[in-house]
């Protein structure tokens, strides 16, 4: 009987050694998993951000219009549940941040800046533009480039001003703060 019990003993610790790697291998793929998904999702927004883009120029080159909301992708509705299970995670379900949040996300960049230059009563640098807009919606990832290309467009639409003080490029919105902030 004490070699059956010594072979029991030997088994079992074989499947405690075999359990153990097994964890160790788990949690090296979940850990290799989930840097790919950052990648991808780092990826997907700087898309999202360029396709913004892309149809501000479209529109200021005569093409159809952006102001309808951006169609709904897979991802826009797994961001939506990732906005949800961050709220639900931190017990306060539907806070006033996290519903700005989802609100913000579904406004293009195009609008955004169109947006944000109306409330300014100075012109603003693309710099600037880009600081703040990214200071006021931390939920998107927001590229000076980029804001400097949507910046171009609103131009080339006649919904910005242009001016140049040196070698500085400030931008203005070309309708009256007063008037824009109303409609708002």
């Amino acid at each position: 009987m004490s070699d059956g019990a010594a072979q029991a003993d030997g088994l079992v610790s074989q499947y405690i050694a075999r359990v153990e790697q097994d964890l160790a291998h788990n949690a090296e793929e979940q850990e290799r998993v989930g840097r790919e998904m950052e990648a991808l999702q780092q990826r997907l927004d700087a898309l999202q951000q360029d396709r913004g883009v892309l149809l501000g120029v479209r529109q200021a080159l005569g093409g159809q219009g952006t102001d309808q909301a951006l169609p709904s992708t897979p991802a826009a509705a797994s961001e939506e549940t990732a906005h949800r299970e961050q709220a639900d995670a931190s017990g306060k379900p539907g806070t006033p941040q996290t519903h700005q949040a989802r609100k913000s996300s579904k406004l293009t960049l195009v609008d955004l800046v169109y947006r944000h230059l109306a409330g300014q009563s100075e012109p603003r640098s693309a710099a600037e533009v880009s600081t703040d807009i990214a200071g006021a919606h931390p939920d998107r990832r927001v590229k000076a480039t980029v804001v400097r290309s949507t910046l171009e467009a609103l131009v080339a639409q006649g919904r910005a001003r242009r001016t140049k003080q040196g070698r500085s490029v400030f931008y203005s919105s070309s309708a009256p703060a007063k008037a824009t902030r109303s409609s708002s």
